[in-house]
This record gives C-alpha cells, sequence and structure tokens, in this order.
C-alpha cells in the first residue's frame, strides 16, 4: 500500500466536507479540529525523527532505518540513505538519495549528493564519485561539506591506479577533472608515459589555456625536472572511510564432526584479526562476508559470483581443500579479485592463474626447498630419491630433481614408482643404494629423498628404514612432514640423520602469541587449535598487504611482493609467485645415549 503524506491524509474537497459536516458550527469545531491533530501528528513525527537520528548516531542503522521509512520528509530520507550506506547497502542508499530533489533544502541535498559520491566510491563508480564531488566543492553554500568534498576529492585524484584513472578520465563530464586526473599521475608513471597522458589531455579538450596546463606543459618539457619528481611503486592513501570487504569460503561440518574444528578455529582465527584491525585502524575498515562451501566444488561458481555480486567481495580467503579451489580459481580469475587459499597445497590449482595465492607451500615448493637445503648446506652432492607415482609426493620429487641438478649436484637414483602394485615392498629399489651391490657404479650417496604421504606413508616410511637398517647404512634420509612423527631411537641406525619439511609451525619467539592465545579464549571461550593460528594469520596477510597498498586493486601486486611476513604459525614469503615460498627444514631429534 502506497504511504500517504500528511497533507494528503487532511486533504477534503469543498463537496465533501459540506456533506458531512452541514452546520456552520460543527464546520469550525472540525477545522478546528483539523488544525489540532496536524499540528499534533507534526509533533509527534518530530519526535519519530529525532528517535531515527538517535538510533543512527548510536550505529543502531536497522532500527533507524525502520523509523525513517515510514516518514516522507526529505531529512528523513537523507538518513535512511545514510543507514543504508552505513550498512554497506550502496545501491539502495543511492537510491533513497536520488529522491531528494532539487526543489528540497540546499544544505540537506548537498548532504545527500556527498553521501551518495561516497557510495559511488565505494562502488568503485570512479568517475561519478569525481564529478558529484566537483560539482559540490564549486557550488555548495555549506562550508562543512565543501571542504568535505575538496578534501575526498583529492584523496580519490590521487588514489586511482592507472587503469581507474583512464576510465574516470573517459567517463567524467568536466575537463576540469579529467586535468585533475592527468596531474595527479604525474610522478607515479615514467616520464614518457606522463607526455602521453598530458597529450590525451590536450587533444581531448578546447579550451586548455590555463596557468596550470602550462606549469604541467612546462615541468614535461624537461626530462630531468620530471625525473626528480618521479617515485615510482609509491602507493597513495585511500579516502578515509574506505571499507575492505573479506570474503570467507569455507565448508561447515556438523559439530561431532571430526572437521568441525577446523572449519571453526580457521573462521574463529580471521574473525579476531579483522577485529583487531578495525579496532587499531579509523581511516578504514575491514568487513567478513562468509559463505558455506558445503564440501561441493559444484557450488564454487555460486558462490564465489554470490560474494562478487551480493558483497563487494576486494579478496576471498578459503576455500579450505584443493578440489574446490581449482574451482573457484577460475572465477577469481575472470573478476581479477585475489584468492588466498590458507591450507590447499596442490600443484594444480593456480596453473597460468594470476588471482590464486597459496599460503601452503606446494609439494613442488617443499621439495625444491629442501634439494637446496641438502646441497646448500649440508653439503650433500649425491642423492637418490625414492617416491610413489601418483601421490602428493610425486611433484615433490620431481622438483627435488630439477632444483639438484640446477645446483650441479647429481641424483644417481630416482625411483618414482608404483609401489601399490608390488605391496609397497621397495626392497628392490633401495637395496642398489648400497655401494656394494652396486658394483657397476659403485656410488657412495649421501641422502635418500623419499617424500611420502598420505595412509601409505608409515609403511613406506617404515619399509625403507627397514631396508636401511639391513644395509647398516648411515645416509640421510630426506622427507616430508609425515616424518616428523618416526621415532629413530627405536632404529639401529645410530649415525643416521633425518630432514623433513614443515610449513606450520608455531614461531615461538613471537612475543604475540600469549596475547592471541588470551585474546582467543576470551572472545571465543575455547583454546585456539593450529587452525586458528593459520586462520588469523592468513587474515592478518591480507589486511597488512591492504594497510600497505591501500587501492584493493593493487592486491594481486602487492602479494607477490610480500616478503618475509612473520606470523604466529606461518612466515610468508611469495617471492614474485603465487605459492608461499617459505618452507621450514626441520631436523629429526634424537634421544642421547647413555653409555
Amino acid at each position: 500500500m502506497r504511504k500517504h503524506s500528511i497533507a494528503e491524509l487532511f486533504s477534503f474537497t469543498p463537496a465533501l466536507f459540506s456533506r458531512f459536516y452541514p452546520n456552520k458550527f460543527m464546520k469550525k469545531l472540525i477545522v478546528l479540529s483539523i488544525v489540532l491533530c496536524t499540528a499534533n501528528l507534526t509533533l509527534v513525527f518530530g519526535q519519530s525523527l529525532e528517535t531515527g537520528i538517535r538510533f543512527y548516531e548510536e550505529g543502531n542503522y536497522e532500527r533507524a532505518l525502520r523509523v525513517f521509512e515510514e516518514i516522507d520528509d526529505p531529512e528523513a530520507i537523507l538518513f535512511a540513505g545514510k543507514s543504508h550506506y552505513a550498512l554497506n547497502n550502496f545501491l539502495k542508499a543511492k537510491q533513497y538519495l536520488s529522491r531528494i530533489r532539487e526543489s528540497s533544502d540546499k544544505l540537506i541535498l548537498d548532504e545527500a549528493n556527498y553521501t551518495a559520491a561516497l557510495a559511488d566510491f565505494q562502488l568503485k563508480n570512479f568517475s561519478a564519485a569525481l564529478d558529484a564531488l566537483y560539482q559540490l566543492n564549486e557550488s555548495s553554500p555549506s562550508a562543512t561539506v565543501s571542504r568535505e568534498a575538496y578534501s575526498f576529492y583529492n584523496s580519490l585524484i590521487d588514489y586511482l591506479t592507472l587503469e581507474q584513472r583512464h576510465n574516470a578520465f573517459n567517463a567524467t563530464k568536466y575537463n576540469e577533472v579529467r586535468f585533475d586526473l592527468i596531474e595527479a599521475a604525474m610522478g607515479k608513471i615514467d616520464w614518457a608515459s606522463a607526455n602521453v597522458l598530458f597529450n590525451k589531455y590536450k587533444n581531448s579538450v578546447v579550451d586548455v589555456d590555463t596557468s596550470a596546463y602550462r606549469s604541467l606543459s612546462t615541468l614535461l618539457k624537461d626530462s630531468v625536472a620530471y625525473a626528480q619528481r618521479y617515485m615510482p611503486g609509491r602507493y597513495a592513501k585511500a579516502p578515509k572511510g574506505i571499507a575492505y570487504n573479506i570474503g570467507v569460503a569455507l565448508p561447515s561440518f556438523e559439530v561431532d564432526a571430526p572437521q568441525y574444528e577446523i572449519s571453526q578455529h580457521l573462521y574463529f582465527g580471521i574473525q579476531l584479526a579483522v577485529e583487531n584491525f578495525n579496532s587499531e585502524n579509523t581511516d578504514y575498515k575491514a568487513f567478513i562476508s562468509y559463505r558455506d562451501t558445503k564440501m561441493d566444488p559444484s557450488k564454487a561458481a555460486e558462490i564465489m559470483n554470490d560474494l562478487v555480486w551480493n558483497h563487494g567481495a576486494d579478496v576471498v580467503i578459503g576455500p579450505l581443500f584443493s578440489e574446490m579451489a581449482q574451482e573457484m580459481s577460475t572465477l577469481a580469475e575472470r573478476y581479477e579479485i585475489p584468492m588466498l587459499t590458507p591450507l590447499a597445497n596442490s600443484d594444480q590449482i593456480n596453473l597460468d592463474l594470476n588471482y590464486t595465492f597459496q599460503l601452503n607451500p606446494t609439494f613442488a615448493v617443499q621439495g625444491r626447498k629442501i634439494a637446496r637445503y641438502a646441497i646448500q648446506n649440508l653439503g650433500f652432492d649425491t642423492l637418490a630419491v625414492i617416491a610413489e607415482k601418483g601421490s602428493l609426493g610425486e611433484p615433490s620429487a620431481h622438483a627435488f630433481l630439477d632444483e639438484a641438478r640446477k645446483l650441479d649436484a647429481q641424483v644417481v637414483r630416482y625411483y618414482v614408482e608404483e609401489l601399490a602394485s608390488q605391496g609397497y615392498d621397495i626392497t628392490e629399489y633401495v637395496q642398489y643404494f648400497d655401494p656394494e651391490v652396486d658394483t657397476v657404479f659403485n656410488y657412495n650417496i649421501d641422502a635418500v629423498y623419499a617424500p611420502f604421504t598420505g595412509n601409505i606413508a608409515e609403511t613406506l616410511i617404515n619399509n625403507l628404514l627397514t631396508s636401511l637398517e639391513a644395509m647398516e647404512s648411515n645416509m640421510t634420509v630426506l622427507g616430508s612432514e609425515e616424518w616428523e612423527t618416526e621415532d629413530l631411537n627405536s632404529r639401529r641406525l645410530p649415525e643416521s640423520n633425518i630432514y623433513f619439511t614443515k610449513t606450520f609451525e608455531r614461531n615461538t619467539g613471537n612475543t604475540s602469541i600469549s596475547d592471541f592465545e588470551s585474546a582467543f579464549r576470551l572472545r571465543f571461550d575455547v583454546t585456539p587449535n593450529r587452525f586458528a593460528y593459520i586462520g588469523y594469520d592468513a587474515a592478518n596477510v591480507v589486511l597488512e598487504t591492504l594497510k600497505k597498498i591501500q587501492n584493493p586493486a593493487y592486491l594481486k601486486e602487492g602479494f607477490k611482493q610480500l616478503k618475509d611476513y612473520k606470523g604466529l604459525i606461518m612466515n610468508v614469503n611469495f617471492d614474485g609467485t603465487h605459492i608461499n615460498q617459505n618452507v621450514k627444514v626441520k631436523q629429526l631429534k634424537k634421544l642421547k645415549r647413555v653409555e
């Protein structure tokens, strides 16, 4: 039903009035009653508006909206738009604000236009935001609005990437805005490119002869003077009030499921990091939008589309597993929105993709890392490899071989075989590690790399060590994380050492760990597990990168440049790639023997 204004509720035609109230005395009484009733309703509406504004100022935007939406008044409409803006409903905010017409109070109209400009900024409609701000700065009678518009305009002009600047240049209605877009690019791009942009402006407008134009023209004629101003790689500060939207895509599980605490603690860790970020920063905030992936790769497109279309995600943390990550990465690429996977470590996820980043180093990265460690740190140059074909250890084995060759070491025995078909008996391969058996080449192998993974890792580890015992070998074993739990003290290998790769391990030297644990228990009434640490570090990788680059359009670049991030449970170094290159190599501790 259409809502009626006060004027409509009390508009009676003379004919209707005389029909129901023929007596003159009664007419006077009724007219007086109408006047008094109108005054009382005006007072009620005024009180309602004040109530809505009080809710708004308290941050209770949903309750404020319920009040404002019942009042047909420019000020109420303004605050309805501002409430929707505060709730990140930017399109609805603009629809409300657009209802305030030129005939309304100029201050209310200017406030509506300023809020609409903020909404356009959050929606990345940069040319519309700039045009509105430019108009307000030129025409607003309010010194406050004009000053705020001027400040925000200059921040936004400086903030834009080159691509965003180009799109705004083509879309703006004002030549003055075009010039400001070009001028603000000076010093961010090289001299030759700066001249290209300047000539574009010169060829796009009719009247270019201004003092600012002449000053810029003079600067660009002198490449040496321009070079002094050139500061590549500088990130401009974002306008105050920017909201970063972080999508989180994790599966939910039943409380009694073994995976329940994985997702729950990951999310809690992310949430705590975001809450800390918001409490520490006043000029920008981060918001979380969660979607349940339901362990169903067929839902990947729906989830990614929802995070982009309905939540305006600037970045997505998740999903949990590699298969879902592979499906979602295609959409991340299409929307050019970075996706940061905290656990997925398949080597197949981001082949030929630019927007998928893996915090958990892949098996290939682990293979390269331990090869470098064996050759550069341990001084080995004669190596062997054994792994199961088709397992997750296979790419580790291939990467180990490639890296060893690059470093001029020899991999003299390389077995990547279908071990399952042989009942995981690896004796026939391991025997050739023994120089007494290998009478042809008689290699003295320094170490064997055995990246055993999965359910059969324990069986293969036991078989390899049993074979080395039978050989009375003292060669070093290099392995995957599954080797961490092996009890070397129970083996007859007194001179052998075992080194293995490890991706997640609490950094005991990090003084923030105790603060995190206390805050986590206080916030969620539970002790954090290792996945809480991982979620916290993953979110902080995003938040610290956003704080550095400011503009989410630079996130891909920012992630690739990330080096030496030291978290609670992981260190991150993308080193120009899309996969965390930071892998720890640990030595299995042996108890000292008592003679």
